[in-house]
């Protein structure tokens, strides 16, 4: 039997990326979905064919949902979190799991208590190419990773009411909307970040939040990656990783769609590296549904969620500060 899920939040990630993603999945239903603007909820269930709800409650309190990803803004993450998983349902939360580590605490702590699962959108850890690449990683083809360069941007000009420029709805910058993205995927790849050191800054826009950071992370069995993460500027969002006997360029992994390539130069041979691609949405709604419905082991739980949102902590206050910043275990 398919996992039936709930969609909290009927914005336009979850009309382009989340309900497509469910529906294809093979072993998933898309059954309702909520927003506290009824007529955007109503519209959205319309053309999805689903049940509609406007109020939180109520939509907790269908039995038939199993499932609820959570598409909002992240000031609401924690709070929704937490009443979800008192209903007792799953939890797959949108990116960044919440506007700082105490919340994401917080809800690891509630799942926790609730025994139900809770796991971050980090999508891009199940792209095509980053699958691949993990699998060249283990079979040290370019032998011990020394470097990693991620390139993540996209120019992003004011607009006028939007969240993602007021730190209180969004919680910073670039690096909270999507520079947390690459530091999952280096984690997912490379192992874990245990220090930091960072520029936070406004080069471009003079909004509220940061619009570029560069930032050199140290991984725990060695090695280092170099993030470069903007809103002031086009990237060609591209991975690059650097071992003692060559060297990988990834593009696509650091997006949405399910493309792009994977070439290297390994002692001197340039080698295309082919790749079978699949949605990444959508293998991460099938990756949830198995978990819940099989208990399959994950790919990442929300305790690497709360990891992600301290790594991003630690760039904010190594960029304040201008030092490097340890990043200690829980």
């Amino acid at each position: 039997m398919p996992i039936k899920w709930g969609i909290l939040g009927c914005g336009n990630l979850a009309d382009k990326k989340i309900a497509p993603a469910i529906r294809q999945a093979s072993n998933a239903e898309l059954i309702a979905v909520m927003d506290s603007n009824s007529e955007k909820a109503g519209d959205f269930a319309d053309r999805y064919c689903v049940r509609k709800y406007s109020d939180l409650n109520a939509f907790l309190s269908d039995s038939e949902i199993s499932a609820v990803y959570i598409a909002t803004p992240p000031f609401l993450h924690c709070e929704q979190a937490i009443k979800i998983t008192d209903a007792g349902k799953h939890i797959l939360c949108e990116k960044p799991m919440a506007l700082n580590s105490s919340e994401a605490k917080q809800m690891v702590k509630t799942s926790q208590d609730n025994q139900v699962n809770l796991m971050v959108g980090f999508m891009m850890r199940f792209h095509s190419c980053s699958l691949r690449a993990k699998e060249l990683i283990e079979e040290e083809t370019i032998g011990k990773i020394v470097v990693a360069d991620a390139q993540i941007s996209w120019l992003n000009p004011p607009q006028e009411g939007a969240w993602r420029y007021n730190p209180e709805f969004s919680g910073g910058g670039c690096l909270m909307d999507f520079g947390c993205h690459a530091i999952d995927l280096l984690t997912f790849l490379l192992g874990e970040i245990v220090e930091v050191s960072a520029f936070v800054d406004n080069v471009v826009f003079d909004y509220p939040v940061e619009d570029t950071v560069v930032a050199m992370l140290k991984f725990a069995r060695g090695g280092y990656a170099i993030l470069n993460n903007c809103f002031s500027t086009e990237g060609d969002n591209r991975l690059f990783l650097y071992g003692n006997k060559g060297r990988l360029v990834i593009s696509g992994a650091l997006g949405t769609e399910p493309e792009g390539k994977i070439e290297g130069i390994v002692e001197g041979t340039s080698k295309a590296y082919p790749v079978i691609f699949k949605d990444p949405y959508v293998a991460e709604i099938e990756h949830f549904s198995k978990v819940i419905s099989e208990g399959a082991a994950p790919t990442m739980f929300g305790e690497e969620g709360l990891r992600n949102m301290q790594i991003v902590e630690a760039i904010y206050q190594s960029g304040k500060t201008g030092k490097t910043v340890k990043i200690g275990k829980e």
